[in-house]
């Protein structure tokens, strides 16, 4: 399968600092990867220099075969897609997106009213960003960028300003959008659940380099270090080397196998998805987890069973 996009070896260094470190990776036609990892770690700054607005310090970027590495941002054949919206606020929707075909010379009435009309905004097409919802503004930047008929689309939190309601629907929405479109794109969020929906892979970012890229399910089963699965949630980690699962963590003492026993608080008790789930703080290991409780169960102190047939070794790929 061809490849779209190639990043072989990118470094970035400001001010003697190591901002990314020989980040490797390849996507092919269509697919999404999802870029995921705490504030500050360099993912908007990888973005800005796919999208050409920062230079890197070393390595090439690769598009549709074609280096890009010094190319300049109106040059590439790739559109970002910022926090806000940041819309023109004196032009209607159409003419935001209208503006978007201009700067590449595409601009085509067909083009432009299917597009009003793939982000369910034809109705709107006369209307002032002022006078449109938050989620539709973020439509119609989504449309500006499919304007210039990119080869890869970046997505730099687009949802982080929405409210929770409206950014669930939101994510599933432009999920399908980009799916029935193949359209390449690279979405970076902090939200593990929000990485786990729009990407066919999932890249954990921290210390300037990918810990590891795989699908959701080898993240989960698999995590390559104790970074990954605390990041992630649902794992115990017991020390540099160990960790298990949390499904197999029990609150009653197992009477079939051998087992290590650790001690832990309940700090909370909240509800998901009508079960209650019991937010516990294990101060020998010095993490916090959140598990499934029984109503019956309100002590503050809780003992949890691991058993030892359960318990794994890091060793997931970071690649």
């Amino acid at each position: 399968m061809t490849n779209t996009l190639e990043i072989k070896q990118l470094s970035k260094q400001f001010q003697r600092n190591n901002i990314l470190n020989d980040i490797s990776f390849s996507l092919h036609k269509g697919e999404v990867l999802s870029i995921v990892g705490p504030s500050g770690s360099g993912k908007t700054t990888l973005l800005r220099i796919l999208a050409g607005l920062e230079p890197p310090t070393g390595g090439s970027i690769v598009l549709s075969g074609k280096d890009i590495t010094s190319q300049k941002a109106n040059k590439r054949n790739i559109s970002l897609v910022f926090q806000q919206p940041l819309l023109f606020p004196h032009m209607t929707v159409k003419e935001n997106i209208e503006y978007g075909a201009k700067l590449v010379k595409k601009a085509d009435k067909r083009k432009i009213h299917s597009l009003l009309e793939a982000i369910d905004l034809l109705e709107y097409q006369d209307y002032y960003p002022a006078e449109i919802s938050g989620g539709q503004q973020q439509r119609v930047a989504l449309a500006r960028a499919m304007a210039t008929e990119p080869a890869v689309i970046l997505f730099d939190e687009p949802f982080s300003s929405l409210d929770p309601k409206l950014r669930k629907e939101l994510r599933l929405w432009v999920r399908s959008f980009l799916e029935d479109r193949s359209i390449t794109s690279i979405f970076v969020t902090h939200d593990t659940e929000e990485a786990m929906l729009m990407g066919d892979r999932i890249a954990l970012f921290h210390d300037g380099r990918f810990q590891q890229i795989d699908e959701s399910s080898t993240l989960y089963q698999t995590p390559a270090n104790p970074f990954v699965a605390n990041f992630l949630g649902g794992h115990i980690v017991l020390d540099e080397a160990r960790y298990i699962p949390l499904r197999f963590c029990r609150l009653e003492l197992p009477s079939d196998e051998s087992f290590e026993k650790i001690e832990g608080m309940i700090k909370h008790r909240t509800f998901q998805h009508g079960q209650m789930i019991g937010h516990i703080h294990i101060h020998s290991l010095n993490q916090n987890i959140s598990m499934p409780l029984s109503e019956s169960n309100t002590q503050e102190s809780v003992s949890l069973y691991l058993p030892g047939s359960e318990i794994r070794s890091f060793g997931g790929d970071a690649t």
